[in-house]
């Protein structure tokens, strides 16, 4: 394994797509489709790398981003949002951290 890497996506095909995508690569993934889950399941499994949508049902990725950052065992971990919307629709919601990149749909893998 390279690195642990939760992804967060209420799209199968994307989720689906990273996945299959990042695991070819050795990386060892955990998935969610919402931001309630990706909170529980960055805490649980300590993820090297969140990927997340940033529109989702439950909670958007920004909003389980305030949760990450409350938890000590979470707040350190990098995060890349993602969204079919430009940055400058979306950036308003993206916090100002350096930890943090924003990756724009559909992803280009290469």
């Amino acid at each position: 394994m390279i690195a642990q890497i939760l992804i967060a996506d209420d799209n199968p095909d994307i989720l689906g797509l990273l996945s299959e995508y990042l695991s070819a690569q050795k990386h060892r993934i955990v998935t969610v489709t919402d931001g309630f889950q990706l909170a529980e399941k960055a805490r649980e499994h300590r993820p090297h790398l969140i990927i997340t949508d940033i529109q989702m049902p439950g909670a958007y990725g920004s909003s389980a981003y305030q949760v990450l950052q409350k938890d000590e065992y979470t707040k350190h971990i990098p995060i890349i949002f993602m969204s079919a919307h430009s940055l400058a629709k979306v950036g308003k919601l993206l916090p100002n951290d350096p930890k943090t990149r924003f990756m724009h749909k559909p992803v280009d893998l290469s």
